[in-house]
């Protein structure tokens, strides 16, 4: 992944560039003049960028190449802490650790039937270091599968990965997973990676060029402040904290986007001007086809890559 003011292939990226002025004409023109601001902000700092450097603690992993700074829960494998322009964290302070930023999977026995299983938000029980160079750092998170964790555990070898380059406003992640030709067999509805972003910075969402906006607070869809309706994502702004919101359905899958649309979204926060983008170039990971939709960042504010999912799917 890759923090900037774009994102770049499941690569998380953060950073003060314009987004691509032909696919994102509005909001080039509403970041125009921060954008040219923190672009030569960056430009300073790249021309002086040091090497990538890693630090390991007792419980926390450190990556950090000058620009930015990303710090992993260690032997877990949680995105604990985006250090960037300034802002200490750009994820959600007031959440647990573990709901900041994470890779999670849903799984049952083969032969179940619905769209339910078990939730888990897989953490590593191993980690070591796969490239440690000047310009290059990549890290690896492992939790395996044994016999004897049959009917507890998704049967599979599980891998996550976090990379960071030298002068890159961001990192990449990805994930292995193994399974062995002996092992159980089951089902797997959906695998995907969540950052959850600070409230009180992010409030601007771009999905596509005629699909952004700013968005209303989590605040608005609690009880007292929203109306719950038909399904338990689509919520009726009552008394939401900005006026300007009330009357109005919130419901995240407004925001879905076709694989083949899904190539950059995420959010901006305008105080300090910084973006926070999910970048794919390619959807070939993805089940379902180039037609298959897929949820994109939501009211948290959230901002999700998915792989796996059977929203919009007969299960």
């Amino acid at each position: 992944m890759m923090i900037s003011d774009v994102l770049k292939r499941n690569k998380l990226q953060i950073d003060g560039r314009e987004p691509d002025l032909p696919h994102f004409p509005l909001l080039s023109r509403k970041i125009q003049s921060f954008a040219e601001v923190s672009s030569r902000a960056k430009s300073k700092k790249t021309m002086s960028s040091p090497g990538v450097q890693l630090y390991i603690q007792d419980h926390y992993v450190v990556m950090d190449n000058g620009i930015i700074q990303v710090t992993i829960s260690s032997p877990d494998g949680i995105v604990t802490g985006i250090q960037y322009n300034g802002i200490d964290n750009l994820l959600e302070v007031e959440d647990e650790e573990v709901q900041r930023g994470y890779w999670d999977l849903v799984w049952s026995k083969t032969g179940s039937t619905g769209t339910t299983g078990t939730f888990d938000v897989f953490k590593g029980t191993s980690f070591k270091v796969v490239v440690e160079t000047e310009d290059q750092v990549e890290v690896s998170f492992t939790r395996t599968w044994d016999i004897s964790l049959e009917g507890d555990v998704v049967p599979l070898n599980l891998d996550k990965r976090f990379i960071m380059l030298r002068n890159s406003p961001g990192f990449y992640s990805y994930a292995v997973f193994e399974h062995l030709e002996e092992w159980p067999p089951f089902n797997l509805p959906q695998v995907r990676i969540v950052f959850k972003l600070r409230k009180d910075k992010f409030h601007y969402m771009a999905v596509a060029a005629n699909r952004q906006r700013f968005m209303p607070l989590p605040e608005d869809r609690l009880l007292d402040r929203g109306q719950p309706l038909a399904t338990p994502e689509a919520v009726l702004l009552v008394n939401p904290v900005e006026p300007e919101f009330k009357g109005e359905v919130d419901d995240k899958y407004q925001y879905s986007s076709e694989n083949k649309d899904l190539k950059v979204h995420g959010w901006i926060s305008l105080n300090p001007p910084v973006g926070f983008w999910q970048i794919t170039p390619s959807s070939e990971f993805r089940s379902g086809g180039p037609i298959k939709q897929n949820l994109t960042s939501h009211v948290g504010p959230y901002c999700l890559a998915v792989s796996e999912s059977i929203s919009y799917v007969k299960y």
